[in-house]
């Protein structure tokens, strides 16, 4: 899982982390019986969105993709659609708890 992340993060944001620890899981019905889907907290390293790769960014007729950035810190993620909703309400409930684990608060 941790490795499908990091290449993910390259792929999609042109990003580097360290650090990551699993912090969620999510399951929901499928057509297989049961999706399940992991979630990490990680230390952004490095970030270049000019690195971005894949189908998405090579054909414009996907659209585009644009980054949003959200700090935990304030009021920001109130406002954003996040889907699944249970991940939303785990992260403003755990706020401090994941940029504790993420190395970002002492």
């Amino acid at each position: 899982m941790e490795a499908a992340l990091y290449r993910e993060l390259a792929e999609e944001l042109g990003a580097e982390a360290t650090d990551a620890s699993q912090v969620f899981l999510f399951s929901s019905p499928s057509d297989a019986g049961v999706a399940v889907q992991h979630f990490f907290v990680a230390r952004l390293a490095n970030l270049d969105e000019s690195a971005r790769s894949g189908p998405e960014f090579s054909d414009p007729s996907r659209g585009g993709y644009e980054l949003d950035r959200v700090d935990l810190r304030g009021d920001d993620l109130v406002a954003v659609d996040l889907k699944p909703t249970a991940l939303k309400e785990f992260i403003l409930a755990n706020r401090e708890a994941l940029l504790v684990e993420a190395g970002t608060v002492a």
